[in-house]
């Protein structure tokens, strides 16, 4: 069994996030299914990492952080 360094499950964790970013699904029911299908790792360590990026960048993506939310548009003269 090998063992993933901390640095190499961050670098997992990107690529996850990475795809998470670049799926145009706005659906969050089919997000494990899909992160299943798409997850390209054996390692239950690193399957485990990459999906919590993936999932973490679509949630983003379908619910930007607070500080976004209400933010007054600025207006140009």
């Amino acid at each position: 069994m090998v063992v993933s360094t901390p640095f190499q499950l961050s670098r997992i964790y990107a690529s996850g996030w990475s795809a998470g970013r670049k799926c145009n699904t706005d659906d969050p029911t089919d997000m494990d299914a899909l992160v299943d299908s798409l997850n390209p790792h054996r390692s239950e360590d690193e399957r485990e990492r990459w999906s919590q990026g993936f999932k973490d960048a679509m949630l983003h993506h379908i619910e930007p952080p607070s500080k976004f939310r209400h933010r007054p548009s600025r207006k140009v003269e």
